[in-house]
């Protein structure tokens, strides 16, 4: 019931968010981060946009920037690696073209066979998963290597660059009700992401007041910032 009276908007209709996770897609603290993200879209009595947007660039590639003891940036080369997240960028990209839920559940299937079970990337396991996952196979086979696919990564990339996203695991938060500001967040924390869900106080407006206060390094917010 709290949840439902504090994400009422001002008609008395439910809050809308569109919320964009920005991941290294090869990276398990990313694949917690998508968790959180979906579990904060069940328990919020709140419309949710989910949008997991892959940074593809080299830096990306060669750094652990989560510090999450990668072991496929330990193990492979840097070509291989390379290679490794074009596929999976692009698979992805291809899955989403038919919906962003099968999209997602694509992303998660294939980033939990390399990262949590150690399977090796073939082509033969990503059709697999796209079927598991309810793709038209002959759809995703046509998508995966197409130019509308890698349009879609360069997109992507504009995204992360006009959002100024400066690493992996990093969250942008709209109130659809609200102005054209969002708030950023690099605390992919499930406290973190319920406040600026939940908290009807925590807008904008308050967080450009907030950010001028030499205490904001002290406080919970520290994480967060106004994006315009």
């Amino acid at each position: 019931m709290e949840f439902i009276e504090r994400n009422k908007n001002l008609n008395g209709g439910i809050k809308v968010f569109e919320l964009f996770l920005f991941i290294d897609p090869l990276c398990k603290a990313c694949r917690n981060s998508e968790n959180t993200v979906l579990q904060i879209s069940e328990d919020v009595d709140s419309k949710f946009k989910l949008q997991f947007i892959p940074i593809y660039n080299l830096k990306v590639v060669q750094t652990d920037f989560c510090n999450s003891n990668n072991q496929l940036k330990k193990r492979l080369s840097s070509e291989e690696l390379s290679a490794l997240y074009r596929n999976v960028v692009l698979d992805y990209k291809a899955a989403l073209f038919q919906g962003m839920k099968k999209g997602r559940k694509f992303l998660t299937a294939i980033q939990d066979k390399l990262l949590t079970e150690g399977y090796i990337y073939s082509d033969e396991m990503a059709i697999e998963i796209a079927k598991k996952c309810g793709l038209d196979v002959e759809m995703f086979k046509e998508d995966r290597r197409s130019n509308l696919a890698k349009k879609s990564i360069k997109k992507d990339q504009d995204l992360v660059q006009n959002m100024k996203i400066e690493k992996p695991a990093s969250a942008v938060i709209f109130n659809c009700e609200g102005n054209d500001d969002g708030i950023l967040t690099d605390d992919i924390e499930y406290s973190t992401l319920f406040n600026a869900c939940c908290d009807k106080n925590l807008t904008p407006e308050y967080l450009k007041d907030a950010l001028s206060e030499s205490s904001l390094k002290e406080t919970k917010m520290k994480h967060l910032r106004v994006l315009k």
